[in-house]
């Protein structure tokens, strides 16, 4: 299943109903065609939480909405100018220097809140919030193992709904955790993933784990090399990797810096790209995500308010937070990186 492209169609049919939804045919070849410039991989499929439905479960963090800021809109100059100066400082900020036998280390913590349909509802009727824990190991020499390492956490709290309904909720399966994935020049697989038992009570197959696909939201180093430098052809790339909205490529962009790979020249370019995007504003010059301060950019949409803070003073991502309107009230998600250099692989930074 493409990983958003049903709540885009949604959306789509809502606008204009008489349009007939998109076939996977249409939508694998026009995703080839934005992609062909800079790689010949699809899209990645972003790792899913601990607790996924087959039809019951439903993220709170999907695009959703096509249009985020209203027609008319344009850049807002505050906001331009914090990522140009983030741009500038990165361009002549020399990333972390990592020596023969060490592990460049990115540790990305996210706190979310998902859905599930309980008790024969018509929709999601039950959210609980937890956390995953992604840490990567990478070698001086790429051709080297890679180590990632995923961590979910059961659910830590509940809307409208007991913890035990949401852990026992039907069609959903678990992903097993912790799971490591070793891979030469970050070819990881997706952790593997183990079905509840059918209605009958007998177990289901475990499906096995595929390699994620290269591409933004996974880059390896080919990919990276291959993406262009041009803030303006970047920013169809941030854009076109979501909802091919221009406000879009704000998510775009806050996933991909959000790997801790992306050095620091395609960095600024990143943020150079996101100076075309209508309707962002500077909404806290002194937010706090996991104990690092920076300031926050934010873009609003009929349903949610997304944040990217970045640190002023080094250029770097600090992380992400979103307040998403659901039936059972706000949700509050967030997202936070830190990078780091280890000695040991699978030990992080000083242990």
């Amino acid at each position: 299943m493409r990983d958003n492209d049903d709540q885009v169609d949604l959306a789509v049919r809502t606008l204009a109903p008489d349009v007939p939804p998109m076939s996977d045919t249409a939508f694998t070849a026009g995703r080839d065609r934005i992609f062909a410039a800079v790689s010949d991989v699809p899209r990645r499929r972003r790792p899913v939480g601990r607790w996924i439905a087959a039809a019951a479960v439903i993220t709170v963090a999907t695009v959703g909405v096509l249009n985020f800021g209203g027609p008319g809109l344009t850049p807002n100059a505050e906001a331009v100018a914090v990522l140009t100066d983030a741009a500038d400082v990165t361009v002549h900020t020399t990333d972390i220097p990592v020596a023969p036998g060490q592990f460049r280390y990115v540790k990305e913590k996210r706190s979310r809140w998902m859905g599930v349909v309980l008790h024969g509802a018509s929709s999601a009727n039950c959210w609980f919030r937890y956390e995953q824990t992604e840490e990567t190991w990478i070698p001086t020499d790429l051709n080297q193992d890679w180590l990632r390492r995923t961590t979910h956490t059961d659910p830590l709290e509940t809307k409208s709904c007991t913890k035990e309904e949401a852990e026992n909720a039907p069609f959903h399966t678990s992903t097993v955790t912790p799971w490591e994935s070793r891979a030469k020049r970050g070819k990881f697989r997706d952790p593997d993933r183990v079905a509840r038992p059918d209605s009958g009570g007998h177990p289901l197959e475990g499906q096995p784990a595929p390699e994620i696909p290269a591409n933004i939201f996974h880059p390896t180093p080919e990919l990276l090399a291959g993406l262009p430098r041009d803030p303006r052809k970047l920013f169809i790339v941030l854009r076109d990797s979501t909802c091919l909205a221009d406000a879009c490529a704000f998510v775009g962009a806050q996933d991909m810096l959000g790997t801790g790979q992306i050095p620091g020249e395609l960095r600024a370019a990143v943020y150079r790209a996101m100076t075309r995007i209508a309707g962002m504003k500077v909404a806290d010059r002194q937010a706090n995500l996991d104990g690092q301060t920076g300031i926050a950019i934010r873009l609003t949409d009929p349903h949610r308010v997304r944040d990217m803070i970045v640190d002023p003073k080094t250029g770097d991502y600090i992380g992400a937070r979103t307040v998403q309107d659901s039936p059972a009230g706000p949700l509050s998600e967030s997202s936070s990186v830190t990078t780091g250099v280890a000695n040991t692989l699978g030990a992080p930074p000083n242990q």
